[in-house]
């Protein structure tokens, strides 16, 4: 008896805190009639599984390069890149990013954050309000870059599109505010991701 009080006071601690993060829950913008097609295209076995998409684009609907970090109920993380070509025929080139376990808690907690603190809830339509004071902008900032954010998860997804988010941000701008949440969201992925 007195063993078996010995083993329940050094294994209880351990597995309670060894338990796997969850991921949280998000307010999607929108849903499929089918799962999101990163579970087919990543190979992966777990169709609820949180697919983060980062893209930055210069080109209109041509994004060479996708960081995609992909979140597991069972704690794990995955990261994929995937290099787009610009031949409409040429099929994408998938690559699996090691993740190391003691990394992936920082990948963790910056999901985490992100869900508490709201910084999902962008509204599209204020990503593309310029203003009147961007309009002479527009042929100097011709080649900028277009943000691409998205979140799949199941039949859920919500993705958010901002030309130049970075030139828009002070409080004279609309849309300011959604447009730093973008900024921050992204960022805050893409620190994660550089190794």
């Amino acid at each position: 008896m007195r063993k078996l009080q010995c083993y329940l006071f050094i294994l209880l601690p351990i597995l309670a805190f060894s338990q796997a993060p969850e991921i949280p829950k998000i307010d999607f913008k929108s849903n499929a009639e089918e799962v999101h097609r990163y579970v087919e295209l990543f190979g992966l076995k777990d169709a609820d599984a949180l697919v983060v998409r980062l893209a930055y684009s210069i080109l209109p609907h041509i994004e060479p390069e996708s960081d995609y970090i992909v979140y597991f109920n069972n704690g794990k993380v995955r990261r994929y890149r995937i290099n787009e070509s610009a031949q409409p025929m040429a099929s994408p080139k998938i690559k699996r990013i090691r993740v190391q376990k003691k990394k992936s808690s920082e990948y963790w907690a910056f999901l985490n954050l992100c869900v508490s603190e709201g910084k999902f809830n962008i509204d599209q339509s204020q990503l593309a309000t310029l203003g009147e004071k961007a309009n002479s902008w527009k042929k100097a900032i011709s080649s900028g870059q277009t943000y691409t954010f998205g979140l799949y998860q199941g039949e859920n997804y919500t993705e958010y599109k901002s030309f130049l988010p970075s030139m828009f941000t002070d409080e004279e701008y609309p849309g300011y505010e959604d447009k730093r949440k973008l900024i921050y969201v992204m960022e805050g992925f893409k620190t994660l991701t550089e190794d």
